[in-house]
């Protein structure tokens, strides 16, 4: 086993986890019961391209799009509609996104896909009382990875993406190569250089939080902060913030409440501190 292989092992890292996915699956299930949904959606050919979205009441709202993790190869939108709870009583409306899982696709056919749902948000998200210009963008995990793959594209008339919050991201591709990960990935030198973010550059720039837990592996908290760095050298503003305390699998589970920092950050109106600033 090599050290990446330890490192992604998420669930021998931190054992209580399962007990963290589990309350996920419950409160979406609570989620999916008592709240106004459409779940679902197609956007593209595929059963795995589909989206569920929790409207707001008032019309003209802003938008908040989530993107889940699980490697490329794991998880599923549906444990996520929690997410909606804290969100629709900030207003928003919200959106979950789902993709195809490796091996049935590439990580290139998953940012198409991601691109695509994401291109479908804006030309349709009115018809559930969203505001395609007042987006708030988050990615957990590899999401943040194809968060940070939207803000990389050239929209025509720009993305309506506000706030982008990512969430104990990966943006190098080379570490998920030289690991068991790549058995179902199926990654090429040509995809690790030019398919992770910490090589490619942003053509949108929102507001932007690069966050990750003070207890993740060592190629979450580096990836996180070379990222950060990486967007500052550039001129893009940002805000690195480490969480204290919070593992992988907590992370996540910030987005269950209202006056989490994450949600804090995601639906306040002050402007964000300066420039790849550490915070806690």
């Amino acid at each position: 086993m090599s050290d990446f292989d330890d490192q992604f092992n998420l669930r021998k890292r931190h054992p209580i986890s399962r007990y963290h996915l589990l309350l996920n699956v419950f409160q979406s299930l609570l989620a999916r019961q008592l709240m106004d949904c459409s779940l679902d959606i197609s956007y593209g050919d595929s059963a795995g391209q589909s989206l569920d979205i929790f409207p707001a009441k008032p019309d003209r709202a802003p938008v908040f799009v989530f993107i889940h993790g699980g490697y490329f190869r794991a998880l599923d939108k549906s444990q996520y509609r929690y997410t909606a709870f804290p969100m629709a009583k900030a207003g928003y409306t919200t959106v979950l996104v789902n993709y195809d899982l490796a091996p049935k696709v590439r990580v290139a056919d998953i940012v198409e896909q991601v691109l695509a749902a994401f291109e479908w948000i804006r030309e349709n998200i009115h018809k559930w009382h969203g505001n395609p210009d007042d987006i708030v963008l988050c990615g957990h995990s590899v999401g943040a990875f194809l968060a940070a793959k939207i803000l990389e594209k050239d929209w025509p008339g720009g993305s309506g993406v506000m706030k982008a919050a990512l969430l104990s991201g990966l943006y190098d591709l080379g570490p998920m190569k030289r690991s068991y990960l790549d058995r179902e990935l199926r990654l090429t030198d040509e995809d690790v250089a030019t398919l992770s973010p910490q090589t490619g550059t942003l053509l949108e720039r929102p507001e932007l939080l690069v966050a990750v837990g003070e207890r993740e592996s060592e190629v979450f908290t580096n990836q996180s902060i070379a990222y950060s760095r990486k967007l500052s050298e550039a001129g893009i503003r940002n805000e690195l913030l480490v969480v204290p305390g919070i593992d992988h699998y907590t992370m996540s589970r910030l987005l269950s409440r209202r006056n989490s920092v994450i949600v804090d950050w995601m639906t306040r109106s002050e402007p964000a501190v300066a420039a790849g600033t550490p915070s806690v």
